[in-house]
């Protein structure tokens, strides 16, 4: 779709200048701060935009050059903003020259340059406290562990500095900590009459706190506005902590309350746009990524999203409707898919949708009140800038409510990842999320989800990584009451992985313990907005301490021996593939044995199950090694060269149905084998099945390379399954324009004329 997306860079500063305050108001933390820049800045933190333009602008004859960059800065002068910091910074060490540049950076969402002109400023000065701020400032996002180390040596060197209890108050509310985070704002609140600055930041994110406790914000909000009329930020943070929430809908409703205080704040129409796009309101969307973009033009995010916006509307639109078992309607679904991949994977994503909406409906005892919005890319970036507007994330999917997007199979490598059991996830979010308003912690909505694609997806694998058993191991396994810290804000590399695992390990343990029905007792109860301890009780009998010990003694039961052994279960693997490589095949064999012994689950690369494959067939014992291999693909093994490998081995061995479900369920992880459709076709047309047959030739027909007879051939004869002489003509006529001497079209050409039946 898009062939280019923007990364921010520093030549934009040279470019393009952006209007003065369109970007969300910036306070400075500075008891140094020159004095006419101060009373500049009391004019713009009130609002007086007038005053505070007139004021910069007096400044921007000063002979100190450091003051026109700030005044410049101020005035969205970046360009010259950008030159004064430069020449300043060649005639002197003042780290408030490196710090004021860095903002500038930071302001035009230019992050990497502005962490390193804070790094610079504190090689000057390295208890520079504004440098620090900035610095924890540009690290939040993706540094949180940094950035409150950060915050914590400026508070430990001076406690009540109120822009670093701010950022600290900040993370707290990231954590969902709102009691700690109102402790900290109250002591901000009463230290920044000292730095002559109104306490918005703090009203605002107080408005959060409450947002967060399900409290009205309004009081808060009241009080910002009081102070600042024009001050959209009282609206615009607290709907950032709907957005962690999943409640996008509410924040939707916040940033238009944002805009409509002050027009021209750029990142509030951004979010506006990112979020109406994300509930599917294509055209407000548009609308505010352009005025976005007019008022800030540095920002990538929005950039990104207005170019995804063009490709969105080259994109194939299918709408279908789904029914219950008595033929009730059910609910409507609406299927975006590039082009290029559109005839292939259509009719597998509508099977896989609808059969998940029909499950779902069933399982939740929850109706969708509107229709279901379901998004493939075959560009990985792409899918990054419909969901974050940022290309290069780590996600395969996303559900925003009714609209889930993801990675097509061509967006990754074969096999990488299963992409039926990655939409099941997502369908499954939008069930269990809409049925609570979207209410649901963290952890129970994604523990859901993979519990749901374990006992009723496309894969039923049951595999759990090394880390997830380490983590048994190591008895690192976060608490229920603080697992969604494993989500949101984690302490170590691979902490998201293992809190899905953990989540979904829970759901089921729930389920198998005390039902399905405790998990739908849990859905009604955070749907009332009960609490955990609550809902817990209801559903299960148990706290959440005592649902822990539970949980954590069936893990010893099921994992804990596994787990403890695991270093030598790692060895075992590397001591088989040695084997392997040294052909010693007997030795193979014996270690293969032991690793499927201790862990049959265990069906990813270099599994026992690799192992015996290669060491069978070098045995010449071909049906020890698709013994070997079935198991493999009984637990859930999806490898797709091996499913295609194993597919021909049965039908050498006259296992007709059994490769017919292998077939199947490599649609689900990599649905382009082209002599994979052929075989399904044909065996969808033996069975009368005209709309599988149209379904697997339509495939065979969009990703064949060469000659696409066999394919018109299939749609001819399932065409006369259904009676329809004139389409089957059609279809055998293209075949022989492709191939005319295809014998076996020009036979069914034949028949076509002399009116004979070729059931």
């Amino acid at each position: 779709m898009m062939h280019r997306l923007l990364q921010a860079t520093a030549f934009l500063l040279l470019s393009v200048a952006s209007a003065p305050f369109a970007s969300a108001l910036q306070f400075h933390f500075d008891l140094n701060r020159n004095a006419a820049l101060v009373a500049c800045d009391v004019h713009h933190y009130v609002g007086e935009s007038a005053e505070a333009t007139a004021c910069f602008q007096a400044l921007t004859d000063s002979d100190d050059k450091l003051i026109r960059a700030e005044a410049a800065a101020a005035l969205g002068d970046t360009r010259s903003a950008n030159r004064l910091f430069r020449e300043a910074s060649e005639i002197s060490d003042d780290p408030a020259i490196k710090t004021g540049w860095g903002n500038l950076f930071l302001s035009t969402h230019q992050v990497p340059d502005a962490i390193a002109l804070y790094r610079e400023a504190l090689l000057y000065d390295p208890a520079y406290h504004p440098a620090r701020l900035g610095l924890a400032r540009a690290l939040t996002d993706t540094y949180e562990g940094e950035a409150r180390r950060t915050l914590s040596e400026i508070l430990n060197a001076e406690p009540d500095h109120p822009g670093a209890l701010i950022q600290m108050a900040k993370l707290e509310l990231e954590r969902q900590n709102t009691f700690a985070a109102r402790q900290i704002l109250e002591t901000a609140e009463q230290k920044l009459d000292e730095y002559q600055m109104p306490a918005l930041e703090v009203y605002a994110l107080q408005a959060a706190a409450n947002l967060l406790d399900d409290k009205p914000i309004q009081p808060w909000v009241n009080k910002a506005l009081a102070l600042n009329p024009s001050y959209g930020e009282a609206y615009s943070i607290p709907a950032h902590y709907y957005i962690i929430t999943y409640r996008y809908r509410e924040a939707v409703a916040l940033y238009q309350s944002a805009v409509e205080v002050d027009p021209n704040l750029a990142i509030a129409h951004r979010d506006l746009g990112v979020n109406l796009l994300r509930v599917n309101d294509v055209f407000g969307a548009r609308y505010h990524l352009r005025k976005a973009f007019t008022l800030d033009p540095y920002d990538i995010q929005s950039v990104n999203a207005l170019r995804l916006l063009d490709g969105l509307d080259k994109m194939r639109v299918t709408f279908a409707d789904v029914n219950d078992a008595d033929g009730r309607p059910l609910g409507r679904i609406l299927l975006r898919l590039d082009e290029e991949d559109a005839d292939a994977l259509e009719p597998y994503v509508l099977e896989l949708a609808e059969r998940a909406m029909r499950t779902f409906t069933e399982r939740y005892d929850f109706r969708l009140q509107k229709p279901m919005v379901v998004e493939l890319y075959h560009d990985h970036d792409d899918f990054g800038v419909r969901t974050v507007s940022t290309p290069g994330i780590g996600l395969l999917g996303v559900t925003f409510g009714y609209l889930t997007a993801m990675d097509s199979p061509k967006a990754r490598p074969p096999g990488e990842f299963h992409w039926g059991s990655t939409l099941w996830h997502e369908i499954a979010h939008v069930f269990t999320l809409e049925a609570t308003n979207h209410l649901l912690p963290r952890w129970m909505s994604e523990g859901l989800s993979v519990y749901e694609e374990w006992n009723t997806g496309p894969l039923q694998e049951r595999m759990v990584s090394f880390p997830v058993l380490e983590a048994i191991r190591d008895n690192t396994l976060l608490p229920i009451k603080s697992l969604d810290l494993g989500f949101v804000r984690p302490t170590y590399s691979g902490q998201v992985q293992v809190s899905y695992a953990q989540a979904g390990l829970l759901c089921d343990f729930i389920a198998a313990r005390f039902g399905h029905e405790a998990l739908q007792s849990l859905v009604k109860s955070f749907a009332k907005n009960q609490p955990l301890e609550d809902a817990l009780l209801d559903a299960v009998g148990m706290n959440s301490e005592g649902l822990d010990r539970a949980f954590n003694e069936h893990l010893e039961v099921r994992y804990g021996e596994l787990a403890r052994s695991l270093d030598d279960y790692l060895l075992i693997m590397r001591e088989a593939q040695r084997a392997v490589d040294n052909k010693d095949w007997n030795a193979a064999v014996r270690l293969g044995e032991d690793l499927i012994d201790r862990y049959p689950e265990y069906v990813a690369a270099g599994s026992g199950y690799d192992v015996l494959d290669v060491a069978y067939l070098a045995l010449n014992d071909n049906q020890a090694a698709l013994d070997n291999r079935w198991q493999w693909f009984q637990y859930g093994g999806h490898n797709p060269e091996a499913l295609a490998k194993l597919i021909r081995v049965l039908r050498l061995n006259d296992r007709a149905d059994d490769a017919i479900d292998v077939m199947k369920a490599l649609n689900w992880v990599m649905p382009y084998g082209a002599q994979e459709h052929a075989w399904l076709g044909e065996h969808y047309l033996e069975q009368s099945d005209a709309q599988g047959a149209f379904r697997e030739f339509n495939a065979l027909l969009a990703i064949s390379d060469t000659n696409p007879a066999q394919a018109h051939l299939g749609r001819a004869r399932a065409a006369m399954i259904t009676d329809n002489t004139v389409m089957a003509r059609e279809e055998v006529l293209y075949a022989l324009e492709f191939s005319p001497f295809y014998r076996p079209a020009q036979n069914l050409l034949l028949d076509l004329h002399t009116g004979i039946n070729n059931d």
